[in-house]
C-alpha cells in the first residue's frame, strides 16, 4: 500500500588494518517514516547484512546525505559528524560485537 523504503550504501570503509568495517546507509522513507541514515559496524570480510551492528541511527524529514559523516581517526576511534537538527534513535559509544573494539566520538553541526 505504501511502498517499500529502499536502502542506498553511501560510504563504506575498512580500517587501515582490514579488519573492522564501518558502512553508512541511507533509507528512503515512505508515507508513513522519514528519510533515514544507518551507521553500522561489521568485519572487513563479512558479508552478511543481519550481521552488521547498527551503531547511530536517526532520521530527518529533509535528510540531505550530507547531514551524516563518519571518518577513521585511528585504528580504533571513529569520529561521527552529524546534523544537530537530526532525531537519533540510536548513538552507541563502542561497539559490542566487532572485534577488537571500535570507539566512537559524536560532533554536532
Amino acid at each position: 500500500m505504501f511502498g517499500e523504503s529502499i536502502k542506498t550504501e553511501l560510504k563504506t570503509e575498512c580500517d587501515n588494518k582490514g579488519l573492522r568495517k564501518i558502512i553508512m546507509t541511507r533509507f528512503s522513507g515512505d508515507a508513513t517514516m522519514n528519510p533515514g541514515m544507518t551507521i553500522y559496524a561489521t568485519d572487513c570480510e563479512n558479508g552478511k547484512e543481519n550481521e552488521h551492528e547498527p551503531i547511530f541511527v536517526t532520521d530527518l524529514s529533509y535528510l540531505k546525505n550530507s547531514d551524516v559523516n563518519f571518518e577513521w581517526k585511528n585504528s580504533d576511534t571513529i569520529i561521527i559528524k552529524y546534523n544537530k537538527k537530526l532525531r537519533i534513535f540510536k548513538q552507541e559509544t563502542e561497539s559490542k560485537t566487532v572485534n577488537p573494539k571500535i570507539i566512537f566520538e559524536y560532533i554536532a553541526e
